[in-house]
């Protein structure tokens, strides 16, 4: 009898094939906080396949070097034996002094700074990187930051006339930083701010404070400002359209 029961209930699954198995879940809820006072107000859905990627240091490395070497300008200038910025006179006569024939003071074998080879500017030092492995490796640096708590993500509605669903300061005075790095904690930590458009506040404010900190748009910000960061304020909107350029 029970041999009968398996039986007919492996052939109800390889015919149905429907197991009793959960589906992941397809959306992470992320706390909507405001500005300055970071006070949770709701929750906001983000898909799940966006942040639970594993880290993958190799991707990350790729990404960097892909962007430093972006960020090269290529003005270095090595001066050679071509440029000749010495006479072209021999240094002593070919024969009769006793010692080996020399050339001019041009030669790079001489203590004159000259190289025999040298790349002149301007250089052009960017490399090539697939445009899928980059946004895998930007996904994988902003999905390790949310996994850590080092993410916030700034909107809702604000309840408080100092508090905003913005990341920026009412004033653009120096004060404002300071209260709000005092306020949670943050100091000698180096913060980023990632904003929709341009705050010019909050640029100001920072910039008059001399802290740690990065103001940059949504379309300029890179790994490397990701990977630095202690803690990530970021504009919902900013959040939203990053991961719609960078899923995979």
């Amino acid at each position: 009898m029970l041999k009968n029961s398996i039986r007919r209930l492996a052939t109800q699954t390889a015919t149905t094939g429907k197991l009793n198995i959960a589906q992941p879940s397809s959306y992470t809820l992320a706390t909507l906080r405001t500005f300055p006072s970071l006070e949770p107000q709701t929750f906001v859905p983000l898909p799940a396949t966006f942040f639970d990627v594993p880290l993958r240091r190799d991707l990350l490395w790729s990404a960097v070097v892909y962007e430093a070497d972006k960020a090269r300008v290529g003005s270095g200038y090595v001066p050679t034996k071509g440029d000749k910025p010495f006479s072209n006179r021999k240094i002593q006569r070919q024969k009769g002094t006793g010692n080996a024939r020399v050339g001019d003071r041009n030669s790079p074998t001489r203590d004159n700074g000259l190289k025999a080879h040298g790349i002149k500017a301007p250089h052009d030092w960017s490399t090539e990187l697939p445009r899928k492995i980059y946004s895998k490796a930007f996904q994988t640096a902003l999905a390790d930051q949310y996994k850590n708590g080092k993410l916030f993500v700034i909107g809702g509605e604000s309840v408080t006339e100092s508090d905003s669903s913005i990341v920026d300061f009412e004033y653009s005075n120096p004060e404002a930083t300071k209260q709000f790095i005092e306020h949670h904690q943050l100091k000698r930590l180096h913060l980023l701010f990632i904003t929709d458009v341009q705050r010019d506040n909050l640029i100001k404010s920072t910039e008059y404070a001399g802290t740690k900190a990065d103001v940059l748009v949504k379309e300029a910000v890179e790994v490397r400002d990701i990977l630095k960061a202690k803690r990530i304020f970021i504009e919902l909107p900013a959040l939203e359209w990053l991961i719609g350029k960078h899923q995979t």
